[in-house]
């Protein structure tokens, strides 16, 4: 993809730019959106499983548990929603020049990536309010955010290619959105889950993206070695699959669209 792109970097930067313009221009308070959505999330959801219900989540702060889960969500989730629909709303361009079509949904990744390290900002904040102590284990966070990173691009890439063809799609992501919520260890620890369940958990790449961000940070451990081989093996995998279909057919968009 690097070397596909290279050429129209100038042109992918436009792309961004023009996506943080539309998403914050004429905005109140700007950028701190970024900060907003997951913050009150992660207000609610320890208001809710933490005061009203009671749960307990290990040992760890309700704040740094749930945002510890809903920092990579709102990313994923961002980037995605974003992609379903961006070559149907920019066919003007698609029926009339060429360019690699991943550009329009990797801009959405790149600008909800960007929301994500200024999230990321505010967690080490809250880390450093809750006393925990930064070890060697939070270098981790490099092949966990790319991983995330990839995986993303990957759904983001095939929701896009998908909606061209079919327009139902938009309506199935919206439940499918969802479920992965609720398959992902956001407001829960998958500690918690019965062991009949935690192997179809882990087909989720966000499960153990959010697991073992938790554990290198709130936790101080590192991962398994084999564990992160795995996972990364399978995504790679899945981005190239979907990354070849999506340069076959991309000829043909401007023809369905």
């Amino acid at each position: 993809m690097i070397q596909r792109l290279y050429r129209y970097k100038d042109l992918l930067l436009v792309f961004i730019w023009r996506e943080f313009l539309i998403r914050y221009k004429q905005t109140v308070i700007g950028i701190l959106w970024a900060i907003l959505q997951p913050l009150s999330l992660m207000l609610l959801f320890s208001f809710i499983f933490g005061v009203v219900l009671h749960m307990t989540q290990k040992n760890y702060p309700y704040t740094l548990f749930y945002f510890a889960g809903v920092l990579p969500w709102t990313f994923f989730s961002g980037a995605t929603n974003f992609s379903v629909t961006c070559l149907s709303h920019n066919f003007n361009l698609v029926t009339k020049i060429y360019f690699p079509r991943e550009i329009i949904p990797l801009s959405g990744v790149a600008i909800n990536f960007i929301d994500y390290l200024i999230g990321l900002f505010v967690y080490f904040i809250l880390l450093f309010f809750y006393s925990v102590p930064i070890t060697w284990n939070f270098i981790w966070l490099l092949p966990l955010i790319l991983l995330l990173i990839i995986y993303t691009t990957s759904v983001s890439l095939l929701l896009s290619a998908l909606n061209v063809y079919y327009r139902d799609v938009k309506l199935a992501t919206n439940f499918i959105i969802q479920f992965l919520f609720f398959a992902t260890p956001v407001i829960y620890s998958i500690d918690s889950v019965d062991n009949r369940w935690k192997i179809l958990l882990f087909f989720n790449p966000l499960t153990f993206i959010v697991e073992n961000m938790r554990r290198v940070t709130i936790e101080g451990r590192g991962i398994i070695i084999w564990q992160i081989g795995a996972e990364a093996l399978g995504i790679i995998l899945l981005y190239i699959i979907i990354y070849k279909v999506f340069i076959r057919i991309e000829r043909a968009f401007a023809d369905v669209i």
